[in-house]
């Protein structure tokens, strides 16, 4: 074994990996540098470079390595490294006098085994390193992207999935909980992250982020890919329903209409990518009334109690419908809640009427006395309770600050429920 292996292995990187020039030639010299401190027992501190020379040809592989040593009168000699022997230099040049820079080109035959095992050692930990920041740089340029890969590992943890030239990686809490995955299957996913950890690269991936329905917004509709549509929030329950709101910057171009497509064409393929998980396209409008109307699919018709102040919106909706506007899990109720800022509250009009009809003989919290003392002063009911003004509850005889208090928070507490 001598130092042309390490070269053949050096010729093999250049024809198979994909590292810049410039980085593999400083890796093949700072190898030969490293191996020439221990070949010559140079100290930890000492400069290789002070001694010897480098050159890599990065086009043929080829390596030549010189030392430099100054030439001295036999007597004088010290140092192996930095010194020659006047004898030996007029041995190789007979023209060599003291005081000369001697060059002298370094045979590869006089490198040990145990040298050239570190050196191709050496070489192939920090090929190893060059390509990981490679794939790290590369890949964290590419967050945001969706790639298509093939399954070929299932753990109950994570999918393993083989991209391009390396394996990427969908933890649990990235998959979507109604999807089946299988060896071998092609799938899709969006670059989520990339990072170090223990020396590797890890790219993960995600089929659940909702930044994997943008994306596949942007590739089936031209119109936001070219800056006319913009995805304004992606708002998702992944496997379940997703809302897509909507602003275009044209007039003239309606958003959900070109996102659904000629007959449902573009909205059915990304649909269809995502397992036929629900999607809801709205426009964003500033009226925050319309603008929950559209997010919840009902109709403008009916009762819709906002307040802007605490941002809460109380709606009633038919008996027939009530599932539908709460979605599967609550989905569209806690959907639209974090798309308008507003806290939902939907009943029912079987519930409304009952709130409304609520009568004080029926609020099991209030003593008989209570009861009397509200009735006796013509409050039979919470709806007449809530019309009168706090001050004028305030000068019922019988009536303190405590006690209305307790009033107003039991019946609070019917509607709240």
């Amino acid at each position: 074994m001598d130092a042309r292996e390490v070269v053949s292995a050096i010729e093999g990187i250049i024809k198979e990996k994909k590292i810049e020039k410039s980085k593999l030639s400083e890796i093949v010299k700072s190898i030969f540098l490293s191996i020439l401190k221990k070949k010559y027992n140079l100290d930890e501190e000492a400069n290789a470079e002070d001694y010897f020379s480098v050159t890599f040809n990065i086009d043929t592989g080829d390596v030549e390595i010189i030392h430099e040593r100054e030439v001295v009168k036999d007597e004088d000699f010290e140092d192996p490294v930095s010194q020659i022997k006047l004898s030996e230099a007029q041995a190789l040049d007979e023209d060599a006098e003291v005081g000369d820079d001697f060059p002298e080109i370094i045979d590869f035959d006089s490198f040990g085994r145990r040298h050239i095992i570190a050196a191709k050692q050496i070489l192939a930990q920090k090929i190893k390193k060059v390509e990981r920041a490679n794939t790290h740089d590369t890949y964290i340029e590419k967050i945001g992207e969706i790639i298509m890969g093939s399954i070929h590992q299932i753990t109950p943890r994570e999918i393993k999935i083989n991209y391009d030239d390396i394996e990427v990686i969908m933890p649990k809490s990235e998959s979507v909980f109604n999807e089946r995955y299988r060896r071998g299957e092609l799938v899709k996913a969006v670059i989520k992250d990339v990072y170090f950890k223990n020396q590797d690269v890890k790219v993960i991936v995600s089929r659940a982020d909702a930044d994997f329905i943008k994306k596949l917004f942007e590739s089936e509709v031209p119109e936001i890919s070219d800056g006319i549509i913009e995805i304004v929030q992606v708002a998702r329950r992944p496997g379940i329903r997703s809302k897509v709101i909507l602003e275009t910057l044209d007039s003239r171009v309606d958003p959900v209409g070109a996102c659904v497509g000629q007959r449902g064409a573009r909205i059915t393929a990304i649909v269809s990518e995502l397992n036929k998980e629900k999607i809801d396209i709205i426009q964003k409008i500033g009226e925050p009334k319309m603008f929950i109307t559209r997010l919840l699919g009902i109709k403008t018709e009916y009762q819709i109690e906002l307040d802007t102040e605490n941002k809460t919106a109380e709606i009633v909706v038919p008996d027939h419908i009530y599932n539908d506007v709460i979605g599967l899990k609550n989905s569209n109720i806690e959907l639209t809640e974090e798309v308008s800022g507003y806290k939902i509250k939907v009943m029912t009009e079987s519930e409304y009427d009952e709130i409304t009809n609520l009568t004080i003989e029926k609020v099991e919290e209030f003593t008989d006395e209570l009861k009397a003392l509200l009735k006796d002063n013509g409050i039979t009911d919470a709806e007449k309770f809530f019309e009168m003004p706090k001050e004028e509850l305030l000068q019922i005889e019988g009536m303190d600050e405590d006690k209305y208090n307790y009033i107003k928070a039991t019946l609070d507490s019917y509607y709240a429920d």
